[in-house]
């Protein structure tokens, strides 16, 4: 369990986490800076009088005893920048997280980490993509990192979830809330096999400027950034820029010209910020990682059909079972059509439809259309 002072030391203002990290070369642990003298304090921060007072005075220890209590009770795991068990990749950064939280069983420290990210507006063929792409990443057993947004993102999670690999979901706020609301469900589906990490304490709103420091560890936790799809100005792109600068392979999506959310990737493969996604010979090359299937490599932007297999549905809840023997009975159609001719509520029906993505049994389709896989 994680000291009181190692989660203190996140909340003295004027130490961000590459002070910290410095901080904890020198010192062997968080207490024994805190145990620091006002002497050495002052010829270390200078006139940094509000820096120096938190450490001698310790006014958030009362909010650490807070947030270890919340810990304890929810299973959340937190990790120092000096324990073994901190993810290493992060430990690389010149500004990794002083104490990272986590919630889920998965492994941070796995051999194969690959981030994916892209618009929250997604496209059916982005969709389409990333599917394709957790696919054929299968075969390496790699834990898939993403942000859990709308969009390419919470494909990227469902997507790992049903090919049966680890992911986890890398939160701009505390652990004690789900942003957006409507993903709390795959949330809690990611938690046995991945799960959720955050630098922020509890109460710790979404806000624009936490989502940038949330993309910097998606970056520094992964050995593979890939970018689906994105505006020039979207804060998809936000992610591979801090990959690129903490040496990581960058892949990107390409798409076709004119297209709004195709700029974005286009333009990282244009500066060579990111390499050219085109096949999954590209990813098994750049990274050097031994395929052990014989198949010729697929061509993800050739959109052939393919051979569906005839699997077994999974177990349903009534409600579920009730709005997939309507979509597979009419086809592609919208969730107004659904609530209608199932007599649910916006609700019962949101979750129902989540749900049977997750378990493969749907698939989303732009403007709110669902149709059976």
């Amino acid at each position: 369990m994680i000291d009181i002072y190692s989660l203190a030391l996140t909340q003295v203002r004027g130490i961000g986490p590459a002070i910290a990290k410095k901080l904890m070369e020198v010192y062997p642990s968080a207490e024994a800076f805190f145990n620091e003298s006002h002497s050495n304090l002052t010829e270390l921060f200078g006139k940094k009088e509000q820096t120096i007072s938190d450490i001698i005075n310790r006014p958030m220890l009362s909010r650490c005893e807070q947030e270890l209590e919340y810990m304890y009770k929810n299973n959340i795991k937190a990790y120092f920048i000096k324990d073994e068990a901190y993810p290493f990749r992060l430990k690389q950064i010149d500004s990794p997280p002083t104490c990272l939280f986590v919630k889920g069983e998965g492994d941070l420290n796995k051999k194969r980490i690959v981030s994916i990210v892209g618009s929250r507006q997604a496209s059916e063929y982005g969709k389409w993509v990333t599917a394709n792409i957790v696919r054929e990443l299968k075969a390496f057993d790699v834990c898939i990192i993403s942000g859990l947004a709308y969009g390419i993102d919470s494909v990227a999670h469902i997507s790992a979830l049903n090919e049966g690999l680890s992911t986890f979901g890398v939160l701009g706020h505390g652990l004690d809330k789900v942003y957006p609301a409507q993903n709390y469900s795959l949330a809690q589906n990611m938690l046995p096999q991945g799960g959720l990490v955050s630098e922020f304490f509890t109460n710790t709103a979404a806000s624009s400027y936490n989502f940038p420091q949330r993309n910097r560890i998606i970056a520094g936790l992964c050995d593979l950034c890939i970018v689906v799809e994105g505006g020039l100005k979207s804060g998809s792109m936000i992610t591979p820029r801090y990959a690129r600068d903490f040496n990581r392979e960058v892949l990107a999506v390409p798409g076709r010209i004119g297209d709004v959310f195709s700029e974005g990737c286009n333009h990282l493969i244009s500066s060579n910020i990111a390499g050219m996604l085109s096949n999954f010979a590209d990813i098994a090359s750049i990274m050097n990682w031994d395929n052990s299937k014989k198949e010729e490599p697929q061509n993800l932007f050739s959109q052939k059909e393919t051979k569906k297999e005839n699997k077994p549905l999974p177990e349903m809840s009534e409600t579920e079972r009730q709005i997939y023997e309507f979509i597979n009975k009419k086809g592609k159609t919208n969730i107004d059509d659904i609530i209608a001719e199932c007599s649910l509520d916006f609700a019962k029906t949101s979750i129902g439809l989540m749900n049977l993505e997750l378990k493969g049994c749907i698939i989303a389709l732009p403007g709110k259309h669902y149709e059976c896989c």
